[in-house]
């Protein structure tokens, strides 16, 4: 137990005034030989913050958290891609329910929803050699005391717009690193029973889970389907439509959209 216990210690991440993109430095680390497992990224303003699909993610400064976590598996295979964004998922939507208590969801594959509002946006980047699963850098983008957001963004929300309360972006930041690390080796050690917890963990949270969505699909065709779960491989499982599987990039949203 004493040894379990080490390996979930962690320091504390490390603190930038202002960068490109936390994701980005975490890479650079990792490209000149500084990085380590465990290490965390946090920058009070991002000026080309990264989201999915090459989308950028523009918050305030000095209001949010900029965090990007340096993570090296060690039994993780790439098969196991989808199960790292399932338990970030996962973790952060816990943190935040322990915070502001109420209907927190995961919407797939990552993004972490209030109600109908997003509160968090994630890109995974991972570093491969062959057939190996070298590094991965989690960066997540939570919005905690911006209370106003651009006309384009008006589907954000952040912990201070629900709670009312002012928080200590940093004291977060550190908080919720080192419960995804501390989740990551208990999946990195045991993956089979891990995992398939943390993917009934995910698909009980998942967003719009037996509702009626609208979708628009990669040849440009509007549908709508019932949202049913998330595969252990990642892919969303629809009912109501000849195609009930699809990968991540294939649908876009077209209600609810973030």
């Amino acid at each position: 137990m004493q040894k379990k216990a080490e390996a979930a210690q962690f320091p504390a991440v490390l603190e930038l005034p202002q960068v490109d993109s936390t994701n980005n430095y975490a890479l650079s680390r990792i490209r000149e030989g500084l990085a380590y497992h465990g290490m965390g990224v946090f920058a009070h303003e991002q000026l080309a913050g990264k989201g999915q699909r090459g989308k950028k993610w523009v918050t305030a400064p000095g209001q949010n958290i900029h965090l990007s976590l340096i993570l090296a598996p060690k039994s993780l295979e790439l098969d196991h891609l989808f199960a790292l964004s399932a338990m970030i998922a996962v973790e952060t939507r816990a943190f935040l329910a322990d915070l502001a208590p109420g209907n927190w969801f995961i919407k797939w594959p990552n993004d972490i929803y209030f109600q109908d509002r997003k509160a968090v946006g994630m890109l995974i980047e991972n570093i491969v050699t062959g057939q190996k699963w070298k590094w991965a850098v989690a960066g997540i983008g939570v919005n905690i005391n911006q209370d106003h957001f651009p006309e384009e963004l008006k589907q954000a929300i952040s912990l201070k717009q629900i709670t009312g309360k002012n928080y200590d972006c940093l004291e977060l930041a550190n908080g919720l690193a080192k419960r995804i690390f501390t989740r990551f080796e208990a999946l990195d050690a045991g993956f089979e029973e891990t995992f398939t917890t943390l993917i009934e963990q995910y698909n009980r949270s998942l967003y719009k889970r037996n509702e009626q969505v609208r979708f628009l699909d990669e040849t440009g065709t509007r549908f709508s389907a019932v949202v049913k779960a998330v595969s252990r491989d990642g892919r969303l499982e629809l009912e109501g439509v000849p195609k009930q599987v699809y990968d991540f990039g294939e649908l876009s949203w077209l209600m609810g959209r973030g």
